[in-house]
């Protein structure tokens, strides 16, 4: 099996853990970078080792918690770039004269706020990197 690249940066995707359990469909890219990189039974895994005690639950912990905020940020990427698509669309318009386009931008201020989004999430994804890359350290040291 060859490693494919993953959406975090940095991370070649690790070969999949088998279990006998058919794992659930990752919702976003922090869960699918989890999924990709510890295996299908990581979130299980890790909610498992968050009721110990010390670091590994501390880390099993930021990593659940840096996975769950870029699936929020992403979420709310595609409702920003959604709404955007709409205003694109409601400016373009045949039936709409060009006297009624707005003149401050087709976007407004919405343009911006999608950019520091955009950002905002690419930057979750590689703390997100970091924290797995962490984690899988921290377990081959101790095993």
């Amino acid at each position: 099996m060859t490693n494919q690249p993953s959406r975090v940066h940095d991370i070649a995707e690790a070969a999949p853990h088998t279990t006998g359990l058919t794992p659930a469909t990752p919702q976003g890219p922090g869960e699918q970078a989890v999924h990709d990189l510890l295996g299908p039974d990581a979130n299980q895994r890790l909610r498992t080792q968050t009721q110990a005690d010390g670091p590994h639950a501390a880390l099993a912990q930021l990593v659940l918690d840096t996975a769950r905020e870029a699936d929020r940020l992403y979420e709310r990427l595609r409702l920003q770039a959604a709404y955007s698509r709409d205003r694109l669309t409601e400016a373009l318009d045949e039936r709409r004269t060009t006297a009624f386009i707005p003149v401050s931008g087709l976007l407004g201020p919405c343009g911006h706020s999608t950019d520091l989004l955009a950002a905002r999430c690419a930057q979750q994804l590689n703390q997100l990197g970091l924290v797995l890359r962490t984690y899988r350290t921290a377990h081959e040291t101790t095993s």
